[in-house]
């Protein structure tokens, strides 16, 4: 089994999960009949923060989302659980789950209970709204009766803006990708790591004229994308990379029109 990467972030312990990696036609992402394919990691954030355990993003769960199947390969020889096991803990011991957004990729873990059994599961109301108005067979439209099953049963709760889940990690809203999408900052100043979800999946999106054929506001992400990258040079942050396959925490510097990523 692969050692779970771990660092620092003020007084919080952050590691980097696994749950795989897709491989999709880039026509799926970038839009258009593009041919080529492109491959993209799942790396959930794990934050140890006092007394809770808290979860950023849940991959896509046990297995891939039927409504995937022919359009994205998931390959992997171990999942999120897996790794969670690896860091020490087991599914129980998660207490919070911060959903970023409703994509498939995001969510497969958290929205199955007892997959994270004694979790409460944050995501915002934006985001919730949005997805209620996706059509039929659109990942977020599917997660929607989950979120409401959530919600009834008390183990989801809405977020309304941005705000402290817990002591030392804050979720910001940063739409652009979806609406409600949250990046979450995990300790504060000097200190302080940055987890930026889709806004800035990987290295390619540290550009922000780099547009995703799913982001459903681009104007939106690609200034969200600037000021948030922005900030995280200034503060000489760790930015951690959800969808980046090799080097997943790094940290940014802007370089004319676009951010230079360096492997921390």
């Amino acid at each position: 089994m692969a050692k779970v990467r771990s660092f620092e972030a003020g007084s919080a312990k952050v590691y980097i999960l696994d749950d795989g990696v897709f491989v999709t036609d880039a026509g799926n992402l970038f839009g258009g009949s593009k041919k080529a394919k492109i491959k993209g990691a799942m790396r959930p954030v794990l934050i140890e923060a006092g007394d809770h355990l808290v979860l950023l993003d849940a991959g896509f769960g046990p297995e891939l989302p039927e409504i995937l199947v022919g359009r994205y390969e998931l390959r992997r020889d171990e999942d999120m659980m897996d790794h969670l096991k690896e860091a020490g803990y087991g599914a129980g011991d998660v207490t919070h789950v911060i959903l970023s957004h409703l994509d498939a990729d995001h969510v497969g873990w958290a929205l199955e209970p007892p997959s994270l059994p004694n979790a409460t599961v944050y995501v915002q109301r934006a985001a919730l709204e949005e997805a209620r108005e996706m059509p039929e067979g659109d990942g977020r439209r599917e997660a929607v009766p989950a979120v409401e099953k959530g919600v009834e049963e008390g183990w989801c709760e809405l977020l309304e803006g941005n705000g402290e889940v817990v002591p030392g990690i804050r979720v910001e809203v940063r739409s652009g990708h979806s609406e409600g999408h949250q990046v979450v900052w995990i300790g504060s100043g000097g200190d302080a790591a940055l987890y930026t979800a889709d806004l800035a999946p990987a290295r390619i999106w540290l550009d922000p004229d780099l547009i995703a054929g799913v982001d459903t506001d681009p104007e939106a992400a690609r200034k969200n994308r600037i000021e948030v990258l922005t900030e995280a040079e200034e503060k000489n942050a760790p930015v951690i990379l959800y969808h980046e396959p090799k080097d997943p925490v790094v940290r940014v510097r802007r370089e004319g029109d676009k951010f230079e990523a360096e492997p921390v």
